[in-house]
Parts: structure tokens; sequence; C-alpha cells
């Protein structure tokens, strides 16, 4: 890594400036407008346990995407993995299956993200992100068993404006570029234009292949036409167009231990694949021979209308969501073809809301409305067996694809309403109820082919191979002779979920609250499995309990929230990796999850101000008894098509630290009368966890603090920075799996997805 001693001069030198800044007198706090009860309010008067991140925060430290966001948020935890993204708040998320809803629910503008592959989505040009902890289940949706992630994208300006803006990290040549443009085009019709392009050179190397990974490139663009032709009545129309590919990843191999035998590498060598492995600890390196990409394309576009009467406001949100996902991946982790994976992905959604929200000026004041979404999935994917697995014993499979063709219809209703009830002065009730309809068809066919990395080749006929595929690895197929896999089924569901709050104004200042709320996330169907006994999938259900305090206090110069949660899950959907080529889909019996979130921010001087958070968490498997056995671990769990499992029963779960925390300071102080010095100081604390798909014991990632600083000028037209993150190079680990084949001479081999280490950069901006 490059010597960067004369930036880390000037961090500590910055650092040195915020902590002996002035003592004068503090200025009142901005106020935070959310839309989180589907109004805008100030963030103290939400009673749900709520984090906010503006959109110049995002701009400043180069937040581009959910991973780098986990900075500013206690208990949100964001990861790659083998072959998808995971989302979890509160230690509650949803695991490795393309048609997962997620717990933890994504809207843009008010709009459903519920796949997994739109959270690997960048995002730009934001107004500010709000990160809402458990069920949302009235006014955001069925799926927000976990909470709600919204993002709110930035719209057209009353004055013209415009601005360009780069920011360039020196380790990882890493390049972020964005302009935009602004204002009224007419009287009645105002617009913005926002483009963005990236590009990184990665920060992992391929050793074989002589190269860093993952190289990523991105290219967006969105329209936005604000549309006000009289005081009653406006629409926004919002066009966006995003592509983001990579070329390679950031997995490597981060262990073998031998137990019975050699380790997986010494067992390489030994059957002629020399130097198949050659790095098995982790320092940023990885095997790997297969030339892997991943090129995805998303387009969106929203309708929103407001339209004033007497009585309140009626608003539509009309929504439409498409993606394709084009990506090779290799899924052996060696340096010789023995295992890859080929998937093509399409994904469309129609949505719309229609709500009324009466006036707030009232005793009840409430909101109604209904929703509607129809979306498709089709998802194929190949498992492909290259020539090198005849050396690990397999070679009536070698040059064999399996071949999965799944495609799913699914369409929801709902109608839901909240009334909120001025009992007093003080003393206010909110209640609502949301009713869902769901049905859903899917279709999954597996079989083998004659090409591993190809689709629509012809079918295997050789009996020995098609054994192998079933009886060695377990995967039923449709192959002529074989058992058998081409599955189509349907499913229906409806279900009430209520929410009650009570808030009671203690003071002018300080509001009490405590809400019972309920949420589900329907059922479906499993893409990735690989035997037919388990094909759907059933609801993920819960019931949670919450009380807390937002307070304003010294004078508007600070703010203090604190949330006690306990929430009882059912039926949670996890996927979990079968230690060999596929992944089990099921439902964990009963989760009981229980903490604490705190947060505040305080300006300390008219030039300083801090905000900080804490959480507990306390997370419990109650019932868990199908849980798939991590390497070595003996069978004590339930008996599932003729295996036993292992029970999870009294363990926690994955991604699931007892304490978290952020803290930031932010220091501006003028140097002339256009020009201030400007700071911001972030520091994130996680503490320990398990990462292993399997909950493996020995895969704990230690606790570690993330620290980044941003130091630079402004003024009204212009800034410059420099910025450093993670400035002191923490090695974190955020998910790991073991090694297809590798427990086959029994080994304990694992691959793991590193965070970025430390690096530094530069940014600019003009704005005219």
């Amino acid at each position: 890594m490059k010597n960067h001693r004369w930036m880390k001069g000037v961090a500590l030198g910055a650092l040195g400036a915020v902590i002996g800044a002035s003592t004068s007198y503090a200025q009142q706090l901005d106020v935070i407008t959310v839309t989180a009860q589907k109004r805008e309010q100030a963030i103290t008067d939400v009673p749900i346990a709520l984090t906010v991140v503006e959109g110049q925060t995002l701009d400043d430290f180069e937040i581009n995407t959910l991973d780098d966001l986990q900075l500013s948020i206690p208990n949100f935890q964001v990861t790659q993995t083998g072959i998808g993204t995971q989302m979890y708040i509160r230690g509650i998320g949803t695991g490795n299956d393309p048609a997962f809803e997620q717990s933890v629910a994504q809207f843009i503008d008010g709009v459903s993200y519920g796949r997994a592959r739109l959270i690997r989505a960048p995002f730009f040009d934001l107004e500010r992100v709000e990160v809402l902890r458990g069920p949302q289940s009235v006014l955001f949706g069925k799926n927000t068993t976990g909470g709600a992630l919204s993002l709110v994208t930035a719209g057209p300006t009353d004055e013209f404006e415009a601005g360009v803006s780069s920011t360039y990290l020196f380790d990882y040549e890493e390049l972020t570029a964005d302009a935009y443009v602004s204002g009224p085009i007419t009287e009645t019709l105002g617009g913005r234009v926002a483009i963005r392009y990236a590009d990184s050179g990665g920060f992992v190397t391929n050793s074989n292949l002589g190269r860093d990974e993952p190289q990523r490139e991105q290219f967006a663009i969105r329209g936005v036409l604000a549309f006000e032709p009289t005081a009653n009545f406006d629409a926004t129309l919002k066009v966006e167009h995003n592509t983001f590919d990579n070329t390679g990843r950031e997995i490597e191999v981060v262990r073998d231990e031998a137990t019975v035998g050699p380790t997986y590498a010494q067992a390489l060598n030994a059957v002629g694949l020399t130097g198949g492995m050659t790095n098995t600890q982790f320092d940023f390196v990885r095997d790997g021979n297969s030339l892997e990409y991943s090129d995805n394309t998303v387009f969106n576009t929203t309708l929103t209308t407001n339209t004033d009467f007497d009585l309140g406001t009626l608003t539509t949100v009309t929504g439409y969501v498409t993606y394709d996902r084009n990506e090779f991946a290799d899924l052996d982790f060696t340096n010789y073809y023995i295992l890859t994976g080929l998937v093509e992905e399409e994904y469309e959604q129609f949505s719309q809301e229609v709500r009324f929200a009466s006036r707030e000026d009232q005793r009840l004041s409430w909101i109604v409305g209904g929703y509607f979404q129809d979306n498709t999935l089709t998802n194929g994917d190949v498992t492909g067996f290259g020539p090198a697995i005849t050396n690990l014993g397999y070679a009536p499979i070698a040059n064999v694809g399996l071949e999965r063709a799944y495609e799913q219809e699914a369409t929801a209703y709902a109608v839901f309403g909240e009334f909120n009830l001025d009992i007093t002065e003080r003393l206010r009730l909110i209640a609502g109820l949301r009713w869902t309809y769901e049905e859903k068809e899917a279709s999954r066919q597996i079989t083998a082919t004659t090409a591993p990395d190809a689709f629509g080749a012809p079918l295997t006929t050789n009996p020995v191979a098609i054994a192998i595929v079933q009886g060695g690895l377990g995967v039923a197929l449709n192959n002529p002779g074989a058992a058998g896999h081409d599955l189509n089924q349907s499913r229906e569901e409806d279900r009430f979920t209520p929410a009650i709050t009570l808030e009671f104004d203690a003071s002018d200042n300080v509001m009490l609250f405590a809400s019972y709320k309920e949420g589900f996330k329907g059922g479906g169907f499993d893409v990735r499995g690989n035997s037919t006994a388990f094909f759907e999938f059933d609801e993920e259900t819960v019931t949670s309990y919450e009380a807390g305090l937002r307070a304003d206090l010294w004078d508007g110069r600070a703010q203090f929230n604190a949330t006690a949660y306990l929430a009882k899950y059912e039926n949670l959907q996890i996927s979990q990796f079968d230690g060999t080529i596929g992944f089990n889909v099921g439902n964990a019996g009963e989760t009981e999850v229980s903490g604490i979130d705190m947060d505040g921010r305080i300006a300390l001087t008219d030039s300083l101000s801090l905000a900080a958070g804490l959480s507990y968490l306390d997370f419990e498997y109650t019932d868990f008894r199908r849980g798939n056995c991590a390497f070595g671990q003996t069978p004590d769990g339930d008996v599932v098509n003729g295996v036993q499992l292992c029970d999870y029963t009294g363990r926690r779960g994955r991604f699931t630290p007892e304490w978290t925390g952020f803290a930031r300071l932010d220091y501006v102080r003028p140097v002339s009368d256009r020009i201030d010095f400007v700071s911001t100081l972030n520091a994130g604390y996680t503490g320990e966890h398990n990462i292993h798909d399997n909950l493996d014991e020995a895969a704990v990632q230690d606790a570690y603090t993330l620290v980044d600083l941003r130091v630079g000028f402004e003024s009204d037209r212009w800034d410059v920075a420099l910025i450093g993150r993670n400035l002191l190079d923490e090695e974190i680990l955020t998910f790991a799996a073991n090694v297809p084949f590798a427990s086959s001479v029994g080994a304990n081999t694992w691959y793991a997805v590193p965070l970025r280490p430390q690096t530094f950069g530069i940014q600019g901006s003009v704005r005219f």
C-alpha cells in the first residue's frame, strides 16, 4: 500500500482544530424533516426508531451504495455474498435467493424495490435516506418485518442551479463524477437532470490473473419534471436509467484447516491440480481463473401527484421498475476450472398506490389508501462442472452443466388506514390496519446438459453422470430416466396487520410513546434449491413492542431519542449453503429480538456540532431445529428429506453484534468573508459477531471501529477537500461460507468477503 503519511498529518491537524474549537454560544439545530409516516414531520415528532442521513453527508464521504451507508447507522449491516446481497437491521434480514422479498424493504420515492439485486444498485443525487427500524406494516406495506429504507431523490429547485463534482480515491484509482442542472422551465414547470459516472480499479489482487478486482463502472442518468399548474395540484415525473458493471469479485479464501486429512490446498496438489489454491489467509489477495463479470441495468419511472381538497390531500404514486442481470462467477475459488455459475435474471414490476390524507389541524386526522403491485421474475442459471473436476474423482460430470429455469408471477392487493386521535392536549392515539392479499405462481426445472457455461445446450444422456448428480450431489433432474424436476405450484394468502401507538407529551419538549405492531412477509417458491421436496416456503410474521422518547433539549440546541424494543418472529425465511453446490431455503421456527436504540444531536458551539448513536441488540433463535450444520458439527436437529440437520435453538444469528454505535463531529469556521474551513470526523463501532452462512463458531469477526475524515474549504460556489476512509486500516470480513468440495477431503475451508481497506482521496465541486 502506498505511503500516505503526509495525508495522515493533514488529518491529525484537522482533528486538532476540531478539539480546540471555539466555545462561543451554540446556535439551534436545523430541523430535520422526514416522511416516515407519509406526512412531512420533524424527526422528533415521529414515534419510530429512525436515522436520517442527509444528501450532503452522502456526497461528502462518497457514500454511493448501501454498503457504504453502514458507518452512520447503528444496527444496520449490508454484505455481499457469493451469489447475492444481504441487508440486516437489528439482526433481521433475508438470505440468498432471488425469489426472496426483503425483510428490510427498500423504497425509492415511495416505490418498493423489494429484490436483493436492487440493493446492489448505486445511488446518487439524493435529498436524504431515512432508515426505519422494526416492522412498518401499515403505511409501507407487508414486506417490512425488519425495517424500511426510504431513499428520497433530489427534485427541481425554485431557482436555477447547476453543479459538477468529482472524487478521486488514490489507492484504487476510483473516480466518481456527478453533474446536475435544476430550475424552472416555465412558471408552472420545473426540471432537474442529474448524471453520474463512476469507475474503480478494485482493492483485491487476483494473483493468477494479475489484476485488481472488482473493477467497477457505473453510468446513471435521471430526469425529473415537476408540474404545478395551480396551488391545489402538483405532479412529479421521474425517469432513471442506471447501469453498473463489475469485472471480478472481492472474494478470497481466508481459512483452510485440515481435520482428518490434508488441507484443501494440499489435496488439490496431491490430485494433480498443482497451485490450485495458493493463498488461504486474509490479505486482500485471491485465487481465481475465471473471467468473472456482472452486468446490471436498472430502469425506473415514477409519477407522483398531489391534489388538495378542503378535506385533505389525495396522493397517487405510480411506479415501474425493471432490471436485468447477466453474471458469470467462479464458484470454486481456485486457479482451475472446477465449478462456475452463469446467471441471467430479469425482473419487471408495476405498482400503484392511492392514499388520502386528511388535514392535520383537527382532533381526528387520518390516512386511508389502497395498493396494487404486479411483478414477474425470470431467473436462469447454469452451474458448470469444468474439466478439473475430473481430478476430484467426478470425471463423468466433467463439462456438464446443471441448468435451472425459474419463472414467477406475483400479484398483491392491499387497503390500509391509519387514524390519529387527540384524546387530550397531551395524549394521542395512533391506530392503523392493513389488509393484504397476495397470489404467486412459480415454476422450476433443472436439467443436466452437455455444456457447463451456456444456456440451452443438449441434455446429457450419460447415466453415470445423472447418477452422480442425483446421488452424490443431491440434485433432482428432469432428464429422461432421472427422478424428475419440473415443478409448477401456486399459493395465495391474505393477512391483517394492525399497529397501535400511544403518544404522550410529558412536556413541551419531550414526547413519550409506546407501540404494538404486527407484520408479515409473504411466502413463496425457492429459485436455488436442488431438491423437489421443499419448493415452497411459508410466510414470515412478527409481533413487535416498542417504547421510547423523543426530546428537544437545551433550547433547541440538542435532541435525544431512545427506543426500547421486543420483537418475536415466526417462520423467519432463511437460506443456507448446503456444503456442496446448493442452498437450502426454509423457515426458522421462532426468533426473539430485543434491545435499545439511542441517538442524538447537539450544537456544541456556533462552529461545532456532534451527532451520535448507540444500539444494544439481544438476538436468539428460540425454536430453530432446521439449521444447516457447520463443518464438523454433530447433527442434533430435525430430519428433513432424510437428512438430519442441526439445532440452532438458543444461538445468536449472523450479523447480530451486541453493541453498535457511531459518532460524527462537524466543524465549520470562517477563514475569510467568503471562505469557510470545514471538517467532519465520522466513527462507527461494530461489536464482534458471527459472519458464517452456517454459523460456524470459529467465524467471528472481531469488534472494529471505522473512522473517516473529511477536511477542506468551501464557499458558496465551490469546495475542495481531502478525505480519508477507514483511517485505522481495520481488516474486516463481512461474510463467510465454505468452499465447495473442500469438505470431501475433510478440510474446513472458507471463502469470505472483505471490506475495503484504508484509502485517501480528493474532492472538488463547482456550483453555478
